[in-house]
């Protein structure tokens, strides 16, 4: 028998994951997708009860835009530990807009 046998497959951990645990960093667990991960700092903005709902309204607005031509915005949270609005986006690997 060999040693390597015995051993558990070693189990992949995530090293950021969102509250609802379905994204894990550049994963969507639940459609099996890569997306991306985007993080803002946002140190002051969350500090003005009227910034931070200016920013929350411009995240609805995004997430409410459905068009092909328009990067697919599947979900967004305020990490307030780390003073980050996190959101997670289609994921787009062929290139920039410039190219």
């Amino acid at each position: 028998m060999n040693e390597d046998e015995d051993e558990p497959e070693p189990q992949m951990v995530a090293v950021e994951q969102d509250p609802s645990g379905r994204y894990s960093r550049a994963f969507d667990e639940s459609d099996g997708i890569e997306v991306a991960w985007n993080q803002v700092k946002v140190n002051d903005l969350v500090s003005s009860p009227s910034e931070r709902e200016r920013l929350f309204a411009e995240i609805r607005v995004l997430k409410q835009l459905k068009h092909k031509n328009i990067m697919s915005f599947f979900d967004s949270w305020l990490d307030q530990k780390n003073l980050t609005v996190n959101f997670i986006t289609e994921l787009f690997t062929s290139g920039t807009l410039r190219q």
